[in-house]
């Protein structure tokens, strides 16, 4: 596998004369590169540089990414980076530089702002989300945080400046990006609705629905939610308390609503969730 030098990609990775693509996630590459061997370095980034021969699948999966074409796919990946962060890690904070839009492959990354000795989470990012997309609309530097809410995630981070101009030669690019913040808006203007409309305890019960939603798997007539979601978030997204998250969950489970434990969600009826409220 060939090396690439770090003069080859952009000039913060400068200094270092070369970076193997592979020694992380117990010895294997992320992309499916063979095992090679871990460099002596222990002061080297834990990141991998991202070859766009290999990667560029990677973006073609995502309708966001869907209407590029090739050269613009390695365009925009050229000087991609693929970062491998732990649980609790800050991929960015307010007042950090906004350069970077960051695309998820894998694990959940939460982005929220800090007020009042509390983190208020604006949303949650899954695979194939996008997110710090404020750089492409003028915002220089970061005015909320992204967190690592999973043991390990990886985020494939691109340069603005490459992805403002495949923006600019492709309109329906342009197009796609302006349709994701626009969903992104409403889902902001949803959870205010809710905020200012709706009691505590259906909030609660609306989000349990949207996750049962979203991330359930049906087994049989229930369905199935694997989450790594603390009673401390549910309240963050749902502007109410951990102790009310507590209560109402442990009253759907005596209702026979739903089963939980620490990282699953068991809705004996999903459909009939929405009569519990």
């Amino acid at each position: 596998m060939k090396i690439i030098h770090f003069h080859q990609i952009t000039p913060l990775q400068r200094g270092r004369q070369k970076i193997y693509l592979a020694a992380y996630n117990r010895g294997k590459c992320l992309l499916g590169c063979p095992r090679s061997r871990p460099t002596n370095n222990h002061n080297l980034p834990k990141f991998l540089i991202m070859d766009t021969r290999n990667s560029l699948p990677v973006l073609e999966s995502s309708p966001l990414f869907a209407v590029l074409s090739h050269d613009e796919r390695a365009l925009i990946q050229r000087g991609g980076v693929v970062q491998t962060y732990g649980k609790h890690s800050v991929l960015y904070k307010p007042g950090q530089s906004a350069s970077k839009v960051y695309f998820m492959l894998k694990g959940i990354v939460k982005v929220a702002v800090h007020a009042e000795k509390k983190d208020i989470i604006k949303y949650v990012v899954r695979p194939g989300g996008l997110f710090g997309e404020s750089c492409l609309t003028g915002d220089l530097i970061r005015r909320d945080f992204a967190y690592a809410m999973d043991d390990q995630i990886d985020v494939l981070e691109l340069d603005s400046n490459a992805v403002l101009a495949v923006m600019k030669s492709n309109f329906a690019f342009a197009q796609s990006l302006l349709h994701f913040l626009g969903e992104r808006l409403r889902y902001t203007e949803s959870q205010l609705e809710n905020v200012v409309l709706k009691d505590s305890r259906s909030r609660i019960v609306e989000y349990l629905l949207q996750m049962g939603h979203e991330q359930g798997k049906k087994v049989g007539l229930e369905t199935l939610v694997k989450h790594n979601m603390t009673h401390q978030d549910i309240a963050d997204l749902t502007g109410t308390s951990r102790q009310m998250v507590t209560a109402v969950l442990n009253q759907l489970k005596r209702s026979n609503v739903l089963y939980f434990n620490r990282k699953k969600i068991l809705f004996r009826d999903l459909q009939a969730l929405p009569d519990s409220i």
